[in-house]
């Protein structure tokens, strides 16, 4: 259909859009044709749960509501509860209202600015939020968030951080076909630490027909029975030295997990090895101190700090498992520019299923799709 196309991506969402989006014949689309569909249908949906949310405001009689859309009253007085955000957040409302966030991305905010004392507060951290959210994944969008929450209520983070701890447990939960899962909350440096054994575990056993998740899976259990062996693994946190100093409460940087408070990373300083990461003018890692690794492990170290500690490709927010030469090994030098970090699945997408990644002179990698779609990711800002 020729009425589908790419520069409707940039409309509002709006009825006619709608109509014209249940009157075309899928099978009939183009590939490309299908992915702008889907855009629209997403934003539409967006605009739909923002009228949704703005109905419910304005409805007192829940039991009404439940009733008529068969739900449980207590499900539908949390929406009514959810609604108030409309007023807490009426920026960052407004994306939802123009499809430029989804409904999980609009609540991962609330749920962040939930504690905060005032009003001034969530309005500082929207200050942060609202021209950045439209391009984050749900869990980038939840990284920017609890770090702007902490700078903007330093005490306040710290105090719910202790707090949490109080809620550390295991869970046994049955599965079907004689499975079952534990589920372990513990504090993120642990919970990190604790999947960084258990990844190097998993690599040193044999080659076989097991995933990668399954070996981890063996590799706890032969750990809980007693069979492991001992390992040091490495736990990256990134503080600055304002905070390091205590001059500031601005929040540290837990490789592959996101922020965390500032007393929580000054723990973590005094407890391993210091090396120096120089910033450049936009706040983004430019050289890393030279005395603790070879060479070698340094670019790696490097790749994974300019990352903020996750996966360089557009959207994924796994930790660094792979470095991959952004031009191709022997043309593309191995040096710290040259080399990003990248989880395995997104390495093996640029290197066999022809998405490609140019550098820039910032070190921004632009990734174009086989579809031609354009993205660009930015070294992370400290």
């Amino acid at each position: 259909m020729e009425e589908i196309t790419r520069e409707l991506e940039c409309a509002e969402p709006s009825g006619a859009i709608v109509g014209l989006l249940f009157g075309a014949d899928v099978a009939c689309l183009t590939a490309e044709q299908r992915l702008t569909a889907l855009i629209l249908v997403r934003k539409n949906l967006a605009a739909l749960h923002h009228l949704e949310l703005t109905l419910l405001y304005e409805m007192d009689d829940m039991t009404e509501i439940a009733m008529a859309t068969h739900e449980p009253e207590q499900s539908v007085v949390r929406q009514k509860e959810r609604s108030a955000a409309l007023d807490r957040l009426p920026r960052c409302a407004e994306l939802l209202r123009r499809g430029e966030i989804d409904l999980r991305r609009f609540e991962t905010v609330v749920d962040r600015v939930v504690h905060l004392g005032s009003q001034e507060m969530i309005s500082r951290v929207e200050d942060v939020l609202v021209d950045v959210a439209p391009g984050l994944t749900r869990s980038q969008l939840a990284r920017h968030a609890t770090k702007a929450v902490a700078e903007v209520d330093p005490t306040g983070y710290e105090q719910r951080r202790q707090k949490a701890k109080e809620d550390r447990r295991v869970e046994f939960s049955p599965l079907p076909d004689d499975m079952a899962q534990l589920k372990i909350i513990l504090p993120a440096v642990d919970a990190r630490e604790v999947f960084e054994v258990l990844t190097q575990d998993a690599r040193d056993l044999p080659k076989d027909g097991r995933s990668t998740d399954q070996k981890r899976a063996d590799a706890f259990l032969d750990r809980f029975l007693g069979y492991g062996i001992d390992r040091k693994v490495q736990v990256h946190v990134t503080v600055s030295l304002e905070t390091l100093m205590g001059l500031t409460e601005d929040p540290g940087l837990l490789a592959g997990y996101g922020p965390v408070s500032a007393d929580n990373a000054r723990d973590l300083a005094m407890q391993g090895p210091w090396r120096g990461v120089v910033l450049g003018p936009y706040r983004r890692a430019e050289s890393i101190s030279t005395e603790k690794y070879r060479p070698t492990g340094l670019i790696k170290e490097f790749a994974t700090v300019s990352a903020g500690g996750v996966c360089t490709a557009p959207g994924c927010v796994r930790p660094v498992q792979e470095l991959d030469h952004v031009v191709p090994w022997p043309q593309g030098k191995t040096t710290a520019t040259g080399i990003k970090g990248l989880c395995s699945w997104h390495h093996h997408r640029k290197t066999h299923d022809n998405y490609t990644v140019a550098l820039d002179a910032e070190g921004n990698a632009a990734w174009v799709t086989p579809q031609g779609r354009r993205y660009t990711t930015e070294p992370y800002q400290y």
